[in-house]
């Protein structure tokens, strides 16, 4: 009997619970599926990281830029949710598992590569769209925290980092581009 293959992919919350995305911007009623399932055929272990914008603001929240998250307030939550997830990467790393990252692109929290700003952005919202956000390419601060902190924590960085546009996996699947990263094979 051959040995199971481990591997585990961290995901932003929102991957497996589209409940706490900030009103108006979710694409499904539950999770991802397409996303979910294809990590289950392919034998992931998932862990869900916690919505770093739903415990510090709620789920009646404004859509946000990165400069707003950006601040020592919410980057001090971000390291306290995380420190049970860097507990858990260190066990299993301990154990010598792979795991990959995925996270949302466009997120000022979840992204890793792209991430939403528009330095513009505070007082009267209802002004805001007048004024559109952009994208750029720079991780979102709940991102960047985690990686940071596995950083300083020694330990390796994941074996495989993603994004994810839920809006675009609901109109067209997953791409084949992400497909082929998924595999750790």
């Amino acid at each position: 009997m051959s040995k199971p293959s481990k591997k585990i992919a961290i995901v932003s919350h929102c991957i497996l619970n589209q409940v706490t995305v900030a009103p108006g911007l979710s694409s499904y009623v539950g999770a991802v599926k397409e996303l979910v399932e294809y990590l289950v055929a392919e034998s992931y272990g998932i862990i869900q990281l916690p919505c770093p914008e739903a415990t510090f603001l709620g789920f009646n929240r404004w859509w946000m830029s990165r400069e707003q998250y950006d601040t020592q307030a919410f980057r001090a939550h971000c390291r306290k949710i995380l420190e049970p997830i860097i507990a858990l990467i260190k066990e299993l790393r301990r154990e010598e598992i792979p795991y990959i990252l995925i996270g949302i692109k466009g997120s000022p929290s979840c992204g890793i590569f792209t991430t939403t700003s528009n330095p513009e952005w505070g007082g009267d919202p209802s002004k805001a769209e007048k004024s559109k956000s952009n994208k750029i390419n720079m991780p979102g601060v709940f991102m960047e925290e985690l990686l940071k902190l596995i950083q300083e924590e020694g330990l390796p960085l994941p074996d495989r980092i993603l994004e994810i546009d839920h809006e675009e996996i609901k109109k067209k699947g997953l791409p084949q581009e992400l497909l082929d990263k998924l595999r750790l094979d």
